[in-house]
């Protein structure tokens, strides 16, 4: 246990899903930080609408009830004041960016960028900003000397980063086989079990697995941005995303029919490969032997296969559930800016 308590001072930015769930998860392990002799106080939580801000610490117990009443009476709450304002002008240490991921990268981009330039560290699950401008923000990083992680962006808690770089340090990965996408995941078992396409993504939108606009998950965008980010991280490859051969499920049906034939399973896989010429990524579904464990991963569930050059294969699974998981592996960046 650690006898001397770091101070640090949060700032959120998006109270969507994974914001919200944070804010729960850091209010909830509060005794769990005090051990570790972390004091995170959140000093301020800025949603589409406006920023709460308190520079002692907002009262987490209290802020998701303020959120579903609007924040109709709460006095630190400053409607149209945006979180790139609460950036520039409220003193934290860390901000942590969580506003939706979008092609341009923004609004989180400009949230990043101007968190590094006022010499604030940054933690993110949003895909946007690292897609549509790694080497920009690797270099306003570096520029700034401060920290930026972002483990969350791939697949929620599935160890990523955090594996490669603690156990793995002098291995080198020659390729990555993965399962990325939860929404895919679900809808192609759906399919599996009998439904046509259609029905198992009305489903799927109605259990939560799937949003109402859907497209980037079933036409493989999302699992391509997430190649874009691993390419970029373990290579430095200065990949985009039009590098990436992308097919979607859009007509999954008639490759689940020809597996059933063969007793095989079908996941939409990711593959990355570091070759002499170049890292190559692919995104497509695949027919899987039954006996491979990537045909173990059902429902919403996400799984890594790395290939390296002396430990040969490891393989990672992790359940999806809820937005709490991604939250956690935000939470786990946050305390690693204490190490």
């Amino acid at each position: 246990m650690k006898t001397n308590f770091t101070n640090m001072k949060l700032q959120i930015i998006g109270l969507g899903n994974v914001g919200r769930s944070l804010v729960d998860l850091i209010n909830k392990e509060e005794k769990s930080l005090d051990c570790l002799g972390l004091d995170l106080k959140v000093v301020s939580i800025s949603d589409k609408n406006g920023t709460a801000i308190d520079e002692d610490g907002l009262d987490l117990k209290t802020i998701l009830h303020h959120k579903k009443r609007n924040w109709s009476d709460f006095s630190h709450y400053h409607h149209s004041y945006t979180g790139l304002e609460a950036i520039k002008s409220v003193k934290s240490d860390v901000v942590v960016e969580l506003t939706p991921s979008t092609n341009n990268g923004e609004p989180g981009l400009s949230h990043i960028k101007s968190a590094f330039s006022e010499r604030k560290n940054v933690v993110t699950a949003n895909k946007g900003p690292l897609v549509a401008s790694y080497d920009e923000l690797i270099d306003l990083k570096k520029k700034n000397n401060v920290k930026f992680l972002y483990e969350a962006t791939v697949s929620a808690q599935l160890p990523i980063f955090c594996l490669i770089n603690s156990c793995f340090i002098i291995d080198q990965v020659e390729r990555i086989e993965g399962i990325f996408n939860a929404t895919t995941n679900f809808i192609i078992g759906e399919v599996e079990s009998g439904k046509t396409f259609k029905t198992a993504l009305d489903y799927a939108i109605s259990a939560g697995w799937a949003e109402t606009n859907y497209s980037d998950d079933v036409d493989g965008i999302d699992s391509a941005r997430k190649l874009v980010i691993l390419s970029n991280t373990i290579y430095n490859s200065h990949s985009r995303l039009g590098d990436v051969k992308i097919e979607g499920i859009r007509n999954i049906e008639q490759i689940v029919e020809e597996a059933k034939k063969r007793e095989m399973k079908v996941k939409l896989m990711c593959t990355l490969t570091n070759l002499e010429k170049g890292v190559q990524m692919k995104v497509s579904p695949k027919m899987i032997p039954l006996d491979d464990p990537f045909a173990t991963i059902n429902e919403g569930n996400m799984g890594i296969r790395y290939h390296f050059k002396n430990s040969q294969e490891i393989f990672v699974s992790a359940q999806f559930n809820n937005p709490i998981q991604t939250a956690y592996a935000v939470l786990n960046d946050i305390i690693k800016m204490d190490q």
